[in-house]
C-alpha cells in the first residue's frame, strides 16, 4: 500500500532545507564511523596489552 506524499510547493527555501537535512545526515552518519572505527581500535589496542601481560592477574592468592 503506497501512501503518497501531499503536494507542497516547490520552493527556493523548501529545497535549501532538504539539501541541508541530507547534509546533516551524511555528516552524522561520518561521525559515528569515526567513533566506531575509534572505538575499534581502542579495543585491539587493549586485548594486545592484556595479551602481552603474559598472564598478569589471571591468578588469585588464595593462601594470602
Amino acid at each position: 500500500m503506497e501512501v503518497a506524499a501531499p503536494n507542497l510547493p516547490v520552493t527556493p527555501a523548501a529545497i535549501s532545507a532538504e539539501r541541508q537535512a541530507q547534509t546533516r545526515e551524511s555528516y552524522s552518519a561520518s561521525v559515528l564511523r569515526k567513533v566506531v572505527d575509534s572505538q575499534a581500535q581502542e579495543g585491539m589496542a587493549l586485548a594486545k596489552m592484556v595479551a602481552e601481560a603474559g598472564g598478569v592477574g589471571q591468578n588469585v592468592d588464595t593462601q594470602a
